[in-house]
Order: C-alpha cells, then sequence, then structure tokens
C-alpha cells in the first residue's frame, strides 16, 4: 500500500481537477467503444494519449468536465455572496447547473432564472458563459437534461425528497470540487456531495456514490493514501439509507485491488460498465490505485468496454488529487481543451476553502 504523499493544498487542487479533465478527454474519443474497437482504432495498447480533434485543433472534454467547472462556479458563487449553509451552497450549484443547461440547449428551465445569464444584473456573474468551448454538446444523458428543465420553481431533489430514480454515472465527476472545498472535513465533503448530486439523482446509488467521491477527495487532500480514502468512505456511507449498492462496489474495487492474480484488464470488466454510479466509482478508485502514475490510471480506466470517460475522469481526479498538479503529463495539460480555466477554478478553490469548519 503506498504512503502518505505530502503536497500542498494548490498542488492537490490543481492535480485533481486538471487530472479529471485530462482522463475525461482520453476517454471521451473512445465512449461506447468495445476494447476490440478501441485497440482497431488505435493500436493495440489502445488509446494512450488524448485524441487531437481536427476542428478544434485540440484534445476535447466532455460534459463531465463541463459539469465540474459549473459546480466549482456555484461554490465560488456562495463565498462572493456570503453563504455559509448547506442550502447556500446546494442553492447556488443548483442554477451554476442551470447556467451548463443553457450552454446545451439555449434556455434556463424558467425565464426567472434568466438573470443569472446576464453579467451586469446576475448576483456573480460567470464567466464560464463567454466560453465557447462550454458550449458544445458532449453527450450529456437525456436524463439529466430532462430533470434540470423539469426544475421550473428550485423544486430540486434532496437526499430526503427524491426526483426521480435515476442512478447513472454522471452526477459523479461533478462533485469533485465539494471535495476540494470541503477538504478540511471529508464528513462534510460527504454530505455535500450528497446534496449536489441528489439535485438531479434520486436514487441513494446515485447520490451516495458521489458523496464517497467527494470525501475520497477531501480525505486525499488531507494526506490519505486512495485505499485508505476508500475505506473512510465505507465507514461513512454505513450511517445512509440504500448504501448496499456503493459499498459492495467499493470493497470489490478493494478486494481486486489486492488481487494479484486477477489481470487489471479483467478487474475493471468486473467492476462493470461505469453506466451506473456505483460502477463508475469503483472502477474510477481501482484504476487510480491500482498504477502509480497518473497516465497508467486513467489509461485503464478508458481502454475498457464501458463508460471510458466517467472512469477515467474520477480515476484522473483521485490520482491526480493524490500525486499532484506537477506529476500530470505537461504534454496532454497543453493540448486538452481549457486547462487554463481549469487550473484557475482550481486556484480559487483553494484560497477560498476553509481551513477548519
Amino acid at each position: 500500500m503506498a504512503k502518505k504523499n505530502k503536497l500542498s493544498k494548490k498542488e492537490r487542487f490543481a492535480g485533481c481537477m486538471l487530472g479529471l479533465a485530462l482522463g475525461d478527454s482520453l476517454g471521451y474519443e473512445v465512449k461506447g467503444k468495445s476494447y476490440k474497437q478501441i485497440k482497431k482504432e488505435y493500436g493495440k495498447k489502445g488509446v494512450m494519449k488524448p485524441p487531437k480533434s481536427k476542428q478544434a485543433k485540440s484534445a476535447l472534454i466532455s460534459d463531465e468536465t463541463q459539469l465540474m467547472l459549473f459546480t466549482a462556479h456555484g461554490i465560488l458563487w456562495t463565498c462572493a455572496t456570503g453563504g455559509t449553509t448547506a442550502s447556500d451552497y446546494t442553492n447556488s450549484v443548483f442554477l451554476a447547473l442551470q447556467q451548463w443547461l443553457y450552454t446545451q440547449t439555449g434556455n434556463t428551465a424558467s425565464p426567472t432564472y434568466d438573470s443569472i445569464l446576464d453579467s451586469e444584473n446576475a448576483e456573480y456573474p460567470c464567466a464560464l458563459l463567454d466560453l465557447d468551448a462550454l458550449y458544445k454538446k458532449r453527450g450529456p444523458t437525456r436524463t439529466l437534461i430532462q430533470t434540470l428543465t423539469s426544475q421550473t420553481s428550485m423544486n430540486y431533489g434532496r437526499p430526503g425528497a427524491h426526483i426521480n430514480d435515476n442512478k447513472l454515472f454522471d452526477c459523479v465527476p461533478r462533485t469533485a470540487p465539494a471535495g476540494l472545498f470541503f477538504s478540511c472535513d471529508a464528513t462534510l465533503a460527504f454530505k455535500t456531495g450528497c446534496l449536489f448530486a441528489a439535485i438531479t439523482h434520486g436514487n441513494p446509488t446515485g447520490y451516495l456514490a458521489a458523496g464517497c467521491f467527494a470525501a475520497m477527495i477531501a480525505y486525499i487532500i488531507g494526506g490519505e493514501t486512495i485505499e485508505k480514502a476508500a475505506l473512510g468512505c465505507m465507514k461513512l456511507l454505513t450511517d445512509y439509507e440504500g448504501y448496499d449498492e456503493v459499498y459492495t462496489a467499493i470493497n470489490r474495487a478493494l478486494e481486486l485491488i489486492e488481487d494479484e492474480d486477477t489481470s487489471p484488464l479483467t478487474a475493471v470488466s468486473e467492476l462493470g460498465t461505469g453506466n451506473t454510479a456505483d460502477s463508475a466509482l469503483a472502477i474510477g478508485i481501482y484504476c487510480a490505485a491500482v498504477h502509480y502514475d497518473f497516465e497508467s490510471a486513467v489509461q485503464l480506466a478508458a481502454n475498457q468496454d464501458g463508460n471510458s470517460d466517467a472512469c477515467a475522469a474520477i480515476a484522473g481526479a483521485l490520482k491526480g488529487a493524490y500525486l499532484g498538479y506537477n506529476a500530470l503529463p505537461p504534454k496532454w495539460i497543453n493540448e486538452v481543451q481549457l486547462t487554463a480555466t481549469i487550473k484557475e477554478y482550481a486556484l480559487q478553490l483553494s484560497r477560498s476553502a476553509p481551513k477548519k469548519i
């Protein structure tokens, strides 16, 4: 088991958010393809670096990174306007997700939200709305779009008031900023990650997996290993109803990390496709822990039959938080979309994050 790794908060925040984006970009172009198809297109080792788009002349990010950025914006919005409660943060993140919805559909759920689009009248102007790359449609799930579109009067979901039975993967990566911002308290990071995910995902497997992801990041920022962070989350889970699927998935990932007789490719396949939140989290944990270097971790998560971008994004965030910004491949950083913006948001979060609660 790896030893604790001492790095500055600034290095870990940047490593986490950029690690997520790099993993996302690596897996985006091969999402939905079988491992056999990936090898046929990219060679016998599969996709090894984020593929560059000829049109954009850079490697593309998907909606996983877009949503992470808007979640970070929501947290900073709360800080800027003096909010302090869980409800304050969740309200702002909900409105930030409405801003993201506008970039994808041209509308928010209701005209009552339209002031958040006006940089002159908005309570906290959103610089992300000025970036053309964030208006590109990168295949968000229909369920996510439909759910956000239906929330016309701040009637978003909460862990105690489920809005649907959604447990798809896409609530997990976006909660990374919650783990970073509340890294001084993993239990609070867990609760906040659950709140942010439950806005759109009503099944406990969905929002509890997202809470675990946020809490794992908080534990790692605090100096824990990936494996110990996962164990810490398993303890947190047992206080919540409906935790079984997430608990079982994490436990199996940890078992496979220690199983030297099972090949990494077989282990990833055994953990599922990554289409549900629990399997995406388990694959991300396994890939981040079973390889020491960043590239190998996200390459394993991307080169599979399942949900390549979400799994590689989760693995990249965990590995990036653990190893820090300087362990990320510089060439990838230079070629992937919006890395300067992502780094700036990571810096703002590191400066705004409370040292204690």
